[in-house]
C-alpha cells in the first residue's frame, strides 16, 4: 500500500494531547519560583510559546492592579507626605536628617551639616 493512500501527514497526527488537568498541572509547576519555563517545556515536550498561552487561559497571565491606601497624616497638608525609614541607605552613603524631617542620602563620611546647608541652598535658588 503506497503512503499516498494512507491518511494525509501534515504534521499535526503526531500531536500530543493534553487534557485540561495536565495543562493546569504544567501551568501550576510553572508558577513556582526559581522553576525555568524552558527547562520545564523540554520536560514536558511543549514550546514555551504553550506554555505562556495556557497560562493566560488559566489566568496565570493576569497580573492584578496596584491596590493603593489613601493615607492621612495628623498635622499634615494636603500636598505633603512623609514616609519615613521606606529606603535604606546604598552601600557607601549614609542617611542625612533634614531640619525639616526630609532625609537625603550623602556619601559616607560627609559632614551632614555641609549636607544640610548644601541642600537648602540649592532649594532656595532661583
Amino acid at each position: 500500500m503506497s503512503h499516498l493512500t494512507d491518511e494525509p501527514r501534515d504534521g499535526r497526527a503526531n500531536r500530543r494531547r493534553f487534557t485540561d488537568e495536565e495543562k493546569l498541572a504544567i501551568v501550576r509547576e510553572s508558577d513556582v519560583p526559581g522553576t525555568s519555563a524552558a527547562e520545564l517545556c523540554r520536560l514536558h515536550g511543549i514550546v514555551t510559546s504553550m506554555l505562556f498561552r495556557w497560562r493566560v487561559q488559566f489566568g496565570f497571565g493576569k497580573r492584578s492592579k496596584a491596590i493603593f491606601a489613601a493615607v492621612t497624616l495628623a498635622g499634615a497638608s494636603s500636598d505633603q507626605l512623609v514616609l519615613n525609614d521606606l529606603l535604606q541607605a546604598p552601600d557607601g552613603m549614609m542617611t542625612v536628617e533634614l531640619s525639616d524631617g526630609r532625609s537625603v542620602f550623602a556619601p559616607s563620611g560627609t559632614d551632614p551639616e555641609v549636607v544640610r546647608a548644601h541642600v537648602e541652598n540649592k532649594e532656595t535658588a532661583p
